[in-house]
């Protein structure tokens, strides 16, 4: 059975998102490494909230691509600027917040 040029297109897709969705695992686990390792347990809380937040958004685009429906959503395509104010909050708590001794 020959491929056509959608069902390529889909698997391409398929893959974009699944490397998407490694990269937000990775900084995930890495934000709540670094932070676990430094005591700062609500900066690692950040870090499993973006590594729950991405995998829900894996499958919901998947299952859309699997379904062969349109995976673009106003909310998915906004997660990574979420994710973007969430950090330099983090970044701008941690910096001013003060120190305990």
């Amino acid at each position: 059975m020959p491929f056509t040029k959608t069902d390529l297109a889909i698997q391409r897709t398929k893959l974009a998102n699944q490397r998407t969705y490694l990269a937000y695992m990775r900084t995930g686990f890495g934000i709540a490494t670094l932070a676990g390792s430094f005591k700062k347990f609500w900066i690692m809380g950040f870090g499993v909230i973006m590594i729950i937040i991405s995998s829900l958004q894996y499958a919901m685009i998947n299952n859309s691509l699997m379904n062969k429906k349109n995976p673009s959503n106003y909310l998915l395509d906004t997660l990574p600027l979420i994710y973007i104010v969430l950090s330099l909050g983090a970044i701008y708590i941690q910096f001013t917040h003060p120190k305990k001794k």
